[in-house]
């Protein structure tokens, strides 16, 4: 009966490390939370989440934190963007899910900050060249940029809790 109740247990904290890849496609510390509830564990005597593992855990936290920060960036670089269009993406970005936090909380922080980075890029190639096809196309590839950041920071997060789970059942 031990054993059934350890691995219900268990199976509540899987459910709940993997709503936290909710709060990360949100935009939100999903990550780190998982970073938390690892170490937690480890606090609390789960010995295969051992000092390596966990820092293997915070090591794809980060790789997520520079993967959402730097790809976006290197898209709109590598599909012709100009140092324009990659700051305005990244201002972009930040204003969009800074201004959003507060009308339409969690979902407006994430759609605008999606919005940002195509906005953000548009206007900062536009205002180098004012070529409005080009500014265009800049915004495009923000914006996709950016979803791939998005895609690949879940993917991190998926990673983390994998890795919590095969340490751990």
């Amino acid at each position: 009966m031990e054993t059934l109740a350890a691995h219900a247990g268990l199976v509540i904290l899987y459910a709940f490390l993997i709503g936290c890849l909710l709060l990360t496609a949100l935009g939100l510390a999903g990550n780190w939370i998982i970073v938390a509830v690892a170490v937690l564990m480890r606090l609390l005597g789960v010995e295969s989440l051992s000092l390596p593992w966990l820092g293997g855990i915070v090591g794809l936290a980060l790789l997520g934190e520079v993967i959402e920060s730097l790809l976006g960036l290197i898209v709109v670089a590598r599909k012709g963007g100009s140092r324009w269009g990659m700051a305005g993406s990244f201002i972009g970005v930040l204003l969009g899910a800074l201004l959003a936090v507060g009308i339409f909380p969690p979902f407006g922080s994430l759609v605008c900050a999606f919005a940002g980075a195509f906005a953000g890029a548009a206007i900062g190639e536009y205002w180098r060249t004012p070529n409005g096809r080009e500014a265009l196309r800049v915004g495009i590839w923000s914006f996709v940029g950016k979803t791939l950041a998005a895609v690949g920071k879940l993917a991190t997060g998926a990673g983390m809790i994998a890795v919590v789970i095969l340490r751990t059942w």
